[in-house]
């Protein structure tokens, strides 16, 4: 096994085990967490592998408690998907990408839970639940 892919596969399975992982197709997700907001919009963070030998896309997010769920780039620029190159980890994580979801149903507090369906090009789709955090508990 690749070095980088074997260093990769072990973040994902030191884990804490609050932080939920998931998979769907080829594409591992891990450590699904959210910024808490007094308001009605907030961040949402993961960490994202695509073990397929072709690209992949993060392409959508359904979120019931949203009226919209959009990506993010550093710029705080709206981009409409994230590339999922193969066996090269992508983090979205404060000051990078990220998922914005705006028109929040209510303000989410530290230890609350949003669920969420992430869609992928190729992989398909998952039901995760994003853990609301003061900040990642791994980083």
């Amino acid at each position: 096994m690749r070095p980088l892919l074997s260093l990769v596969l072990a973040f994902f399975l030191a884990l804490p085990a609050a932080a939920h992982s998931y998979k769907t197709g080829n594409v591992m997700i891990g450590h699904v967490w959210a910024a808490p907001t007094a308001g009605n919009a907030t961040e949402v963070y993961v960490s994202l592998l695509n073990r397929a030998p072709q690209a992949d896309q993060l392409v959508s997010v359904l979120a019931p408690t949203a009226q919209a769920a959009v990506f993010a780039d550093s710029a705080n620029k709206r981009i409409g998907a994230i590339d999922l190159p193969p066996n090269r980890p992508v983090a979205l994580k404060p000051g990078s990408f990220r998922i914005v979801l705006a028109g929040l149903d209510r303000p989410v507090r530290v230890g609350d839970k949003i669920k969420l369906t992430l869609v992928f090009a190729r992989a398909g789709q998952v039901q995760v639940e994003a853990l609301v955090e003061a900040g990642p508990s791994h980083g």
